[in-house]
């Protein structure tokens, strides 16, 4: 991939929520110590995409999960984890045997949390986007819909690639400036093409499959 212009991605982003504020709002950008210090925590390094948008563009908002630090440590909203210094795909582990269940009980994700996959942008009952921090498909995006009844798959470029951090963003910021201004109508038709596979955001491709490469 080309490389990306970050500080025109920011503005671009700004741009965004500027014209559209139904959008929600986008926390500053992280300092080096920052990232180094989440790195650390985690135990895994940042791909090298992810890690310029979080010291470039954004620490997340609107449309990721913002990487902060709680009581509870470094992570991504309420996300749970799985072990990020393990391979992905690998074996799911899942919370400890001990573990009080959250409030409403376990989700799936929460209850079979993937090594090696970090859980960065929450789309919608209980279904996640996750971004591959280690094994051969570092630096992929993947959608968990499991608590749809769904399975874990790679979200793929129009060429049938598994997309990469960078790729997944750009890609929906455009189909997201599309639709800055305009009306419901308008966004309702947009929708019902998405709905039906026509001009869609990379994160509607359809699942190849779980785990498993094409």
């Amino acid at each position: 991939m080309t490389a990306v212009d970050w500080p025109a991605v920011r503005a671009r982003l700004l741009a965004l929520l500027e014209r559209d504020p139904e959008q929600g709002a986008t926390a500053p950008p992280l300092s080096e110590q920052q990232v180094v210090e989440a790195e650390a925590e985690l135990g895994a390094s940042f791909p090298s995409d992810y890690r310029c948008y979080l010291r470039q563009v954004s620490a997340g908002g609107w449309f990721l999960d913002e990487l902060r630090r709680t009581g509870h440590g470094w992570g991504w909203g309420d996300n749970q984890r799985g072990d990020l210094t393990r391979p992905f795909p690998g074996a799911s582990n899942g919370p400890g045997p001990g573990a009080a269940p959250p409030p409403g009980g376990w989700t799936a994700r929460e209850r079979d949390r993937v090594a090696g996959l970090a859980f960065i942008a929450d789309r919608g009952s209980g279904t996640a986007v996750g971004l591959a921090l280690t094994g051969p498909w570092r630096g992929t995006v993947w959608k968990d819909s499991r608590p749809a009844c769904g399975g874990i798959h790679p979200l793929l470029t129009e060429d049938g690639r598994e997309a990469t951090f960078a790729e997944w963003l750009l890609d929906w910021l455009a189909h997201m400036e599309e639709l800055a201004g305009a009306t419901r109508e308008q966004r309702g038709q947009v929708a019902y093409c998405w709905h039906m596979g026509v001009e869609t955001p990379i994160d509607w491709c359809p699942p190849p499959g779980l785990l498993r490469r094409g």
